[in-house]
């Protein structure tokens, strides 16, 4: 079974079900995946989340990498902030 204890983190209390829904498909699908895997997977989730036409707040942004990041390896983990960096300055 999957670990979906996170969805009682207080950031979800308010999150809107459609992104949720996102959260925990991208939660199911990253499970266990290095963080080379895990990037395909989040662009998938932003183009889900953009033809929804929702965005995720910084509180929402910063759980999901803690998901993302709880089994990963330190090595996955910098390789996953280095990602993140690279997103952020196209932005």
């Amino acid at each position: 079974m999957k670990d979906l204890d996170w969805i009682n983190h207080p950031a979800m209390k308010n999150i809107d079900v459609r992104k949720l829904a996102v959260l925990v498909d991208l939660a199911n699908e990253a499970e266990g995946k290095p963080a080379d895997k895990v990037f395909p997977i989040l662009i998938k989730a932003n183009t889900k989340m953009k033809a929804l036409g929702l965005n995720f707040t910084t509180d929402e942004t910063n759980l999901i990498v803690e998901i993302l990041t709880k089994d990963m390896s330190p090595a996955d983990k910098q390789k996953l902030e280095l990602i993140k960096k690279m997103i952020s300055k196209k932005k």
